[in-house]
């Protein structure tokens, strides 16, 4: 085990992740920062892995309930002990479940960071643990989607991080579900092609979608842009600006 991504970025949050295979990037960061969440709402981290996003979450906003689930027990141990060492158990808890078959409900917010690739098409990696949190059977990204708008209340939100080649299958998924989707893109740098997209959608409200001003992550010169560092190192949350 160690602890690399910097504590969570600077979130002052102690944080232990497996020293190979499975590992957090700064997708989880950056869900996390897409949650409105207020003191008193209820959270749900669908595939939460090793708390990464319920942990940027609860340092950013203090007194919320989350509930993380996870298919590996080994990332949900994991889990449960970086949410013990920060001291987060009284309103937060974690449990090993299937993302694509849950059976709680009323969340005020769902956030999740589902599989990316598929397993026909993706070299999957020879590690089991890396593998299953990375890799996807077709259909698993409705389910996923179907799952996260059962677990809300009526009026909920869904917050999504994904593959920006994915948005119109997780458009197609989302639309019928849904009122409201906001489309927001991560470009690596200004003018490139987005690789990630956050799609933050609804239940409730009149349909429609809003394309958001893209965060543009990294400078031409390298490093972060102070836009994406004040997200990343300084836990501000994400500005969802429709264009």
């Amino acid at each position: 085990m160690d602890t690399t991504l910097d504590g969570l970025l600077n979130r002052r949050v102690t944080f232990e992740q497996p020293a190979s295979g499975y590992r957090v990037a700064i997708d989880t960061v950056l869900l996390a920062a897409a949650v409105e969440a207020k003191a008193g709402d209820r959270v749900l981290d669908l595939g939460c892995g090793v708390g990464g996003a319920l942990l940027c979450l609860a340092a950013r906003v203090p007194h919320i309930s989350v509930t993380g689930i996870d298919i590996q027990e080994p990332l949900v141990a994991v889990c449960i002990r970086n949410i013990e060492r920060n001291k987060f158990q009284a309103h937060m808890d974690v449990v090993v479940g299937d993302a694509q078959k849950v059976s709680v409900d009323g969340f005020d917010y769902v956030m999740m960071n589902p599989p990316y690739h598929d397993e026909v098409s993706h070299d999957v990696s020879r590690d089991k643990i890396k593998r299953t949190a990375n890799t996807e059977k077709d259909g698993d990204l409705e389910l996923w989607i179907k799952s996260a708008s059962k677990a809300l209340k009526p009026a909920g939100v869904m917050a999504l991080i994904h593959r920006a080649d994915r948005l119109m299958e997780i458009m197609r998924y989302t639309e019928p579900l849904f009122g409201q989707i906001e489309v927001l893109s991560l470009l690596p740098k200004a003018g490139a092609e987005p690789k990630r997209v956050i799609v933050r959608a609804q239940k409730g409200y009149e349909k429609s979608v809003i394309l958001c001003r893209p965060l543009v992550l990294h400078k031409e010169a390298g490093g972060y842009t102070d836009a994406a560092d004040d997200i990343l190192r300084h836990a501000k949350a994400l500005a969802f600006e429709a264009t």
